[in-house]
């Protein structure tokens, strides 16, 4: 069906349906179905909660293009090198982002379902898109979920010239009550470069104060954040963020790259050497799962509240991006047109069936 959705002209597919053309895509490109269906549905999820930069739309074809140029290894197997039990560490070798982050979380939540908590590294792997899928994660399994991510430098040091460290990617995500999970997903620049290549497409120019050209100029070119310094949130503060995030990522890892090394995904033939760190905790380490969720709704109740009552009132984060999954769920998921050319472009080239 083709309807007019935020973005304009599009078509609006069953989410069941992209998933499983997602699912065809990657297989096609050579990748095992089971990587393939964990990576199909972490795009889909991104689709749903208003992330359409790291759904399907987004990313198969950058997957698909990687695969195909040999920076990302399709039929990779991350496997664990270092296990203490209720920590271990993951070499992802050269995997796609998605089948590494969600198997390094689905091992948090074994080891925090055993020790209490389950922390591990991930080193070696490729860009994983949307962090909050792999906490979302966690929550649905009735427990606390952190991931972060590291990235290819796009941040300058106060005063610096150049690029020395990621917008890091970061996500906490746990169990509520009838109205769902709490899930922050968010990164440490002003906007993320997902959203201004969405401008880039809409022909839009980028609100002022989030980027600057290689030259240090302000810029509002969204095409200008490939070889320009993105605005941290909070100035000093964002940049602090993101290095101990990398400390977190890259440095712990013990990868061959982090900081200023890691690679753009955009450069389809050369490893990224992407780090995630996925924890997880159940919270019956403090106080029962049925407690803890009566104490988040009490909490999401007192934020509500704390408004004037006048216009727009106070709401828990990701609490639009929950409703919009649910919708979407129901009445699909808005391709632009320009998308869906491409995915049909992409089917075309893989010889499966468009969705």
């Amino acid at each position: 069906m083709t309807t007019t959705g935020p973005a304009g002209a599009a078509h609006v597919i069953p989410a069941g349906r992209l998933r499983e053309f997602a699912e065809r895509a990657l297989g096609a490109a050579g990748m095992p179905s089971r990587h393939a269906a964990w990576t199909a549905q972490a795009m889909v999820w991104a689709d749903l909660h208003d992330k359409p930069a790291h759904g399907v739309g987004g990313k198969l074809r950058q997957c698909v293009d990687r695969i195909r140029s040999g920076g990302t290894d399709a039929a990779a197997s991350p496997r664990v090198v270092h296990d203490l039990g209720a920590a271990l560490s993951i070499d992802g070798d050269n995997a796609w982002g998605q089948v590494a982050g969600t198997m390094a979380m689905q091992c948090a939540v074994d080891r925090a379902r055993e020790h209490g908590v389950g922390l591990i590294s991930v080193h070696n792997t490729s860009s994983a898109a949307a962090m909050g899928y792999y906490a979302w994660m966690a929550a649905e399994a009735g427990l606390i979920g952190i991931a972060v991510t590291n990235g290819p430098a796009l941040i300058a040091a106060p005063e610096g010239v150049r690029r020395v460290v990621g917008n890091q990617g970061h996500a906490i995500a746990c169990p509520g009550g009838d109205e769902g999970p709490f899930v922050y997903d968010a990164a440490t620049t002003t906007m993320s470069t997902g959203a201004m290549d969405l401008l880039r497409e809409r022909g839009s120019n980028l609100p002022e104060g989030v980027l600057r050209d290689s030259g240090g100029r302000p810029t509002r070119d969204p095409s200008d954040w490939v070889s320009g310094l993105l605005e941290p949130i909070g100035g000093h503060r964002g940049f602090g963020l993101s290095l101990a995030f990398e400390v977190l990522t890259g440095i712990l890892s013990g990868g061959d790259r982090y900081g200023a090394d890691v690679g753009l995904p955009i450069d389809l033939a050369s490893r990224q050497y992407v780090s995630l760190l996925c924890m997880a905790v159940n919270p019956e380490v403090a106080v029962p799962l049925k407690e803890f969720r009566a104490r988040l709704e009490t909490y999401r109740r007192v934020v509500r509240e704390s408004g004037d009552g006048a216009g727009s009132q106070p709401r828990f984060p990701g609490e639009r991006a929950l409703a919009a999954g649910r919708s979407r769920r129901e009445d699909g998921v808005h391709v632009t047109s320009a998308k869906w050319r491409e995915l049909q472009e992409l089917a075309g080239s893989l010889d499966v069936g468009a969705p």
